[in-house]
């Protein structure tokens, strides 16, 4: 496939705002973001996995309970048939949540409290009345149409929602048949399915419509793809045979995300169970067949989140509500209290030759299978973290676009590479989800930089303080250093300058000038929003729930709307 040069900006959908949304961003969000995109030379518009979620505060889209059922909580309330003509309002908190200088937050408790009342009063009218007996009759035929998964997942919402919790093992029955039994053999719980099934078939109508919408502007919607399902899904009850739920799955530590003891100590543990592939392939790989044409029903673009799992998974024999218990222990203290297994990469590690051989086979065999579900989409395969030498030749065998981190890619001489020098076969960004805005970042380095100049001249500290702040000012003046040369504010051994508004210019059009096919900034970095969607290893708190403080028409206004514009042509991404 020819790979187009194309801007993007990462908008998660949560994140977006329209007057009327029921305080989370919607379907109608979208479109009008899209039109947005449309007038500004954006070419994608990159968001996080929309799969249905729990009942948490602040759910993560990475934790779904289902591989294909989608969020009902971003439907447009206005137009689900049978929804009353007049809305009430969103209630307003009494003490709204907001960031200091920044946008305020998803409140998951009132949003589900809001919609869900609206959606009763909606379903009440959609299943009575004459008026809707055609959409019925379409209502009926979807059903029908989708069949298994959405068996499934109906099954599982009901009795998640009766069992207190998406937690199944926890359940007092957990047999999938008795439960679905169950729930199918009581009148009131058939009706619940009817209803969750009926929510689904609006997330298909109005997801169509948002698909039509963005063909017809030319703009690409970018999907998520996430490695793992959780273990707490209508997939893993349903399908256990399909998941070795002996392991978790996630990612080393890096030395990256500090903020999170256990992340920093042992690394990333996602909860996810890990794939029985050769079970997968006795069956043609039909989950992940199906989990793949589904997305490709709305998605014409998507990124599969840690490509690296194809070829081997990092994997702890504990799930994340035991990482307290470990946090203090050692690698040895830890393997007694699990039989003798200790973290590390399945099914293979890459120490030896042979083993990084066959990781090669398996995730070449694997991703191709995964290709092939949906021939045409355009791939991006996130390559971040212990990366093996194998995996990027192959992803551009492939003709999946890998990460490019320009502060990141560095040659054998500690050099910044020039994006000139970039595969044109990969997607440039400076920061993802799990990562705070550029200037934060920037002033986070800039202000370490400057605290270890003063610590050299403090009499006051001990020779431990100042060696410990130099060493992290100077991690901290080599990647400004790397970034400033890379934007041409300043060459490698030049003072090192402040965030202003000619470096965030200078830095993105540095980004959008490179040979990558695909480059692309997060809205807050776009709109000089300094907070953080997510902070990894942490729940709650402000984790997946930042708002706009604008809709897309009011964005139009603003002068950095006209800003990615220039750039876009500037760049020949328009």
């Amino acid at each position: 496939m020819l790979l187009e040069r194309k801007t993007g900006i990462l908008m998660p959908l949560f994140s977006l705002r329209r007057d009327g949304d029921g305080g989370i961003g919607d379907l109608k969000a979208l479109r009008e973001w899209i039109d947005w995109a449309a007038e500004h030379g954006v070419g994608f518009l990159q968001l996080l996995p929309v799969n249905a979620v729990g009942e948490d505060d602040a759910p993560s889209p990475y934790s779904a309970i289902s591989s294909v059922a989608l969020e009902p909580l971003y439907l447009t309330l206005e137009e689900i048939p049978g929804m009353p003509a007049e809305l009430p309002p969103y209630p307003v908190n009494a003490l709204p949540l907001q960031l200091p200088g920044g946008p305020d937050l998803v409140d998951y408790a009132r949003v589900r409290e809001h919609k869900r009342r609206l959606f009763r009063v909606a379903w009440e009218h959609f299943s009575g009345e004459e008026a809707f007996a055609d959409l019925r009759g379409e209502f009926r035929d979807w059903v029908q149409a989708e069949g298994a998964w959405l068996e499934d997942f109906t099954v599982f919402r009901v009795a998640s929602l009766a069992m207190g919790g998406t937690d199944w093992w926890r359940w007092p029955q957990q047999d999938p048949e008795y439960i679905r039994r169950r729930v199918n053999g009581d009148p009131e719980l058939r009706g619940q399915k009817e209803y969750h099934a009926w929510l689904q078939w609006l997330c298909a109508r109005q997801w169509a419509v948002v698909r039509h919408a963005a063909d017809a502007a030319g703009v690409l919607l970018m999907g998520d793809v996430p490695i793992g399902i959780s273990v707490a899904s209508a997939d893993v009850f349903f399908e256990r045979h399909l998941f070795d739920m002996n392991w978790s799955g996630g990612a080393p530590a890096e030395g990256n995300f500090a903020e999170d003891p256990f992340t920093a100590k042992w690394g990333q543990n996602w909860g996810i169970p890990l794939y029985r592939w050769e079970v997968m392939e006795a069956d043609g790989f039909a989950w992940w067949n199906r989990r793949i044409r589904k997305m490709a029903e709305v998605f014409r673009m998507y990124r599969i989140d840690h490509v690296l799992g194809f070829y081997r998974i990092y994997a702890f024999p504990w799930m994340p509500d035991r990482n307290p218990e470990f946090l203090p222990l050692t690698e040895d203290e830890a393997a007694a209290r699990c039989g003798g297994r200790r973290p590390g990469f399945r099914p293979r590690p890459d120490w030896q030759a042979e083993d990084r051989r066959q990781n090669l086979m398996q995730g070449d065999r694997l991703l191709r299978r995964l290709l092939q579900a949906a021939p045409g989409l355009r791939v991006v395969g996130e390559d971040l973290g212990c990366v093996p030498d194998y995996v990027r030749p192959n992803l551009s065998q492939l003709r999946i676009a890998g990460f490019k981190i320009p502060h990141w890619e560095i040659d054998d001489r500690q050099h910044i590479i020039p994006g000139d020098a970039y595969n044109p076969c990969s997607f440039a960004t400076y920061a993802t989800h799990d990562f705070p805005p550029l200037r934060c970042d920037w002033d986070v380095w800039y202000n370490a930089v400057q605290e270890a100049r003063r610590a050299a001249a403090d009499l006051s500290r001990t020779p431990e303080e100042i060696r410990q702040t130099l060493l992290n000012g100077q991690g901290c003046a080599r990647v400004l250093a790397w970034l400033g040369a890379w934007c041409g504010v300043q060459r490698e051994h030049d003072a090192l300058v402040p965030w202003s508004p000619e470096v965030k210019d200078r830095l993105f059009r540095a980004l959008f000038a490179c040979r990558s096919a695909y480059a692309c900034m997060m809205w807050t970095d776009l709109f000089d929003i300094p907070v953080r969607l997510n902070l990894p290893g942490t729940e709650g708190g402000t984790n997946w729930r930042p708002r706009m403080p604008f809709s897309a028409a009011q964005a139009a206004r603003l002068p950095q709307s006209a800003w990615i514009r220039s750039v876009s042509i500037a760049s020949d991404r328009a």
